[in-house]
């Protein structure tokens, strides 16, 4: 199975998928509350990746492809081109810039509100630190940072962090 395929994979089912069909920007939706709620916890889901992408201090071309891959596959059916997703990630970038890492996800982690979205953002964010089979010791200790801010237990975060493995690069 290549890796695109994989990620693929890691994103299938997300309920978010349903709020990124009627979007065709990024900006909140002016539709029911739960329209407004699924978008917020996908955008909070492309947020927490992309700071994984950005932990280290840099984004790596390769890292926004990925990014840019699972965004789109999490999107699937959304009319996200490609001007729209650079705006939304320069907007993401803006906003760490101002903000910082650490506002950034504590923000982000306040609007999954579920268990499961909670673990889906660290698993997609496990992704975009794993994608090109090297994790930076700033990609590592985020790992605890993500799990604590978004109120993960331990044996959740462990079960996740192998399952991606395994996921992107095989059992072994």
């Amino acid at each position: 199975m290549d890796l695109d395929t994989r990620i693929k994979k890691l994103v299938t089912g997300m309920s978010a998928r349903d709020a990124a069909e009627a979007r065709t920007a990024p900006e909140q939706p002016s539709g029911s509350t739960e329209d407004k709620d699924r978008f917020a916890e996908f955008s909070a889901t492309v947020e927490v990746m992309f700071l994984m992408a950005a932990v280290d201090g840099s984004i790596e071309s390769d890292e926004i492809t990925k990014l840019a891959e699972g965004i789109r596959h999490m999107a699937s059916g959304a009319k996200l081109d490609e001007t729209t997703l650079a705006a939304w990630l320069e907007e993401l970038h803006d906003k760490l810039e101002k903000d910082g890492w650490s506002r950034r996800l504590s923000e982000a982690a306040a609007k999954l509100t579920t268990p499961a979205a909670r673990a889906r953002a660290f698993r997609l964010a496990t992704a975009v630190a794993m994608v090109d089979d090297h994790v930076a010791h700033a990609e590592a200790a985020a790992f605890d940072a993500f799990s604590h801010a978004l109120e993960l237990e331990d044996d959740v975060v462990s079960r996740i962090l192998r399952e991606v493995q395994e996921e992107l690069f095989g059992a072994g």
